[in-house]
């Protein structure tokens, strides 16, 4: 009995979470606050590489919190027995802490797109175009995230029954993962698929890492391990080829991208984008949950650290609230400005989307009591490291990870 308490207990301190997920909505949030910025400074030579560099190279935030939803699920799921009272409480929590803000954040992000259309651009029916985009994803550019998340929890009941039926097929969890991905992009090149980037398949092989992971993690944990890792010549030379071909990877990602944005070449196959993208953002969640072990093996009383698990505590409120302060802030934007002014306005949008909307979420947790209503349940009660019972955005509890 004992035993099975140390296990469970264990499995629910990962502290280091909150800090892969930190990384990832930094990533996600210098990704729109220079998405403008790469369409208005193209033609500025010098500042333009910098800003499309951020851009691309940031890119990880949305695949890393995939992979970090199946990450906890299969980690907290697996070792449980399958029962109809098990699912049953998955979905309600689904459906509470998910689906409900996703409902009430789609219903604020259409009544805000539908002032300000034209009257040309007004739907024949509002009531069956936002049905739509509820079914689709599609009431803001962010929320498909909150939609492919759905999709993937519609197949976690029949993916957790299939590898604790055959657990023969967890070695192959990685490869099923690409080929589901690929196959669904290669069937995408034959019969154009609508919205193929709201589709679940798209990210499969980020969901089946996480799976690989979470199943896995207890016998993997120890390789996590900086001080027991770094003297060991295998360790370190894996560590630093991990590292080359992620920057590499990453570099490469970004560069095409710029070609692509200038013209300044001819240009690859789009499958390229592609297979540049889905290596690095794998890559990515491995750095990162590499980083997070060792920065807490480190820094584990460091200011910073504690703030930055704060952050991913935060982390599916802020998702869900920063594009409507950048949109916002957007359209107080002074009507000319100089170069240098540019670059400053650009840096607050990233600050206000970062700040001004961690400290929305923080009060809102704090003082309304029904904050969860819009921001999921207030994770910020488990910054001290301990999973309540499983399932975030990317990772302890929300889901959209």
């Amino acid at each position: 009995m004992n035993q099975l308490l140390n296990a469970r207990a264990n499995r629910s301190r990962i502290s280091e979470l909150d800090l892969v997920r930190a990384f990832a909505i930094i990533g996600v949030l210098a990704v729109h606050a220079t998405s403008f910025a790469t369409t208005e400074m193209v033609s500025d030579p010098a500042s333009f590489p910098v800003y499309n560099f951020i851009n691309i190279f940031m890119k990880f935030g949305t695949p890393v919190f995939l992979f970090l939803s199946s990450f906890v699920l299969f980690l907290n799921y697996f070792p449980r027995p399958v029962s109809k009272q098990t699912f049953t409480s998955f979905y309600r929590k689904r459906l509470i802490h998910i689906i409900i803000p996703y409902l009430v954040f789609s219903t604020i992000y259409y009544a805000a797109v539908a002032v300000t259309r034209e009257p040309s651009e007004q739907p024949a029916s509002w009531l069956i175009d936002f049905a739509g985009k509820l079914a689709s994803g599609t009431a803001y550019a962010h929320l498909y995230f909150v939609f492919i998340s759905a999709q993937f929890y519609l197949l976690f009941p029949l993916l957790l029954w299939t590898l604790k039926k055959w657990p023969k097929l967890i070695p192959w969890c990685i490869p099923i993962g690409f080929g589901a991905q690929w196959g669904f992009y290669a069937v995408g090149q034959w019969t154009p698929i609508s919205g193929s980037a709201n589709w679940a398949f798209t990210y499969f092989s980020f969901y089946m890492l996480g799976v690989y992971l979470g199943i896995r993690f207890d016998s993997l944990r120890a390789k996590l391990s900086p001080f027991r890792q770094l003297r060991q010549f295998r360790y370190r030379s894996l560590t630093v080829l991990l590292w080359c071909v992620w920057l590499a990877a990453g570099i490469g990602h970004s560069y095409i991208w710029y070609a692509k944005r200038t013209l300044t070449e001819s240009l690859p196959p789009l499958y390229v984008y592609s297979m540049f993208w889905n290596g690095y953002a794998i890559l990515s969640a491995l750095v990162f949950m590499q980083t997070a072990f060792y920065a807490q093996a480190k820094q584990s009383r460091s200011y910073l650290l504690r703030l930055l698990k704060k952050l991913g505590a935060l982390s599916f409120g802020v998702y869900l609230l920063h594009p409507l302060l950048l949109a916002v802030y957007r359209e107080l934007k002074p009507a000319a400005l100089p170069v240098a002014g540019q670059h400053l306005w650009y840096a607050g949008g990233f600050l206000l989307a970062l700040f001004g909307s961690a400290l929305i979420v923080a009060f809102s947790h704090r003082y309304l009591p029904f904050s969860w209503l819009l921001f999921g349940k207030n994770e910020l009660k488990r910054t001290t490291g301990r999973i309540p019972d499983a399932e975030s955005f990317g990772g302890n509890k929300i889901g959209l990870r």
